[in-house]
């Protein structure tokens, strides 16, 4: 790797292309979900010091989503902050090279070890999709993410200009870089998230349970009332998918467990 202020110099060859990162799009979207982090944060102090306050137990279901704020707020700004001022991806010949944050990077690419990218992903499903148009919007529909021979590491998202062609350079260069995808990799991700989507739900269901079963039961409104039952199912079945979620990555892994331990269709033995 090179690091230097200075232009890259001549091993790359030829410049091929520029990828300017849009840098303003993370401080946009950061500052908007630290803003709608706050405002959780804010509710949150609201109903711990005011508890008395009926119509506050309602909007407490609003407050952990809210909240879920804050991690993207922290994601983005990061990003914002580590890229700099005008980042951008060359394109070589013979590698590539990363402008940001006043200083140079450049790759060759046999200095290439591992790629783990997926460039035709960002057009797979409709953009109409609400999990679709948020995950553009934060530069999530495209993840391309590059570790080199000496430890250095690049991830390359949405903001990117024209990222799926740095994406397929860097496949087509080294295919070897290309690591094998695990079978156990989805359902871990799930186990590590389904829990905390569960406990979101959780929370409030019995929240609301313990507030309709009190005696401060008989002063709240039939309006209230109607709304919390309606919010507890809204929960309910929350909590009951996010179960049967985590049961479903468990059986997945159990059957990776014994395809993985099962004879070799070929009738011979495992190398010594």
């Amino acid at each position: 790797m090179v690091v230097t202020s200075e232009p890259v110099d001549e091993r790359l060859g030829r410049l091929l292309s520029t990828h300017p990162v849009a840098g303003g799009r993370y401080w946009s979207t950061g500052l908007k979900a630290l803003a709608f982090g706050l405002g959780g944060v804010l509710l949150m102090a609201v109903l711990i010091a005011r508890p008395d306050f009926v119509v506050g137990k309602l909007l407490g279901i609003a407050v952990i989503p809210t909240i879920a704020g804050l991690p993207i707020a922290a994601l983005q700004l990061t990003r914002a902050l580590r890229g700099g001022r005008g980042e951008t991806y060359e394109l070589y010949e013979n590698g590539l090279a990363h402008r940001g944050s006043g200083r140079v990077r450049s790759w060759t690419w046999e200095q290439v070890a591992v790629v783990r990218a997926d460039p035709d992903a960002a057009g797979e499903a409709p953009a109409e999709i609400p999990y679709v148009r948020l995950s553009r919007s934060l530069g999530r529909n495209f993840r391309c993410a590059v570790r080199f021979t000496d430890g250095s590491r690049i991830r390359i998202d949405g903001y990117t200009a024209d990222g799926p062609v740095i994406a397929r350079t860097l496949l087509a260069r080294r295919p070897d870089a290309v690591p094998v995808k695990s079978a156990r990799k989805g359902p871990l991700i799930w186990l590590g998230t389904l829990p905390l989507v569960g406990a979101a739900f959780a929370v409030p269901l019995v929240a609301m349970f313990r507030h309709l079963n009190s005696t401060g039961a008989d002063d709240t409104g039939d309006g209230v009332i109607v709304a919390m039952a309606l919010g507890m199912i809204v929960c309910a079945v929350g909590v009951a998918l996010a179960f049967g979620g985590i049961v479903a990555a468990l059986l997945s892994l159990s059957r990776t467990r014994q395809g993985g331990a099962g004879p070799r269709q070929d009738g011979g033995q495992d190398p010594v």
